[in-house]
């Protein structure tokens, strides 16, 4: 049924709602250093196949849902990435192509894909 909708919706031209995650970060892990507090934001659009941050557009390249975790992977200029949740908690972690080198983020994200 829910499908006969969404294509009827999308036959008369009316715009489905975006699906979006915002992730909000209060932990900053750096290596085998200790972890310290930061503040750091990302959306996730699955739909237009990017993550939007602070420091420029990653490429969604990959997308493994597993109920209840979703894993994003992307990828952008000098590092790859991998978005991972299950209900409101996340982790994204950075992986830097000069290295190896990794920083994890641990916050939450609201929204949905």
């Amino acid at each position: 049924m829910l499908k006969h909708i969404c294509a009827a919706l999308m036959a008369s031209g009316i715009a489905l709602p975006a699906l979006a995650q915002t992730c909000t970060f209060t932990t900053e892990c750096y290596e085998t250093e200790a972890c310290q507090d930061t503040s750091f934001t990302l959306t996730a659009e699955l739909d237009g196949a990017k993550i939007v941050t602070d420091f420029g557009d990653l490429t969604v390249v990959g997308v493994k849902r597993d109920a209840p975790l979703t894993t994003v992977f992307a990828t952008g200029e000098g590092a790859e990435y991998l978005l991972s949740r299950a209900g409101d908690v996340a982790r994204f972690t950075a992986h830097s192509n000069d290295g190896p080198t990794a920083i994890t983020y641990i916050g939450t994200c609201e929204g949905e894909f």
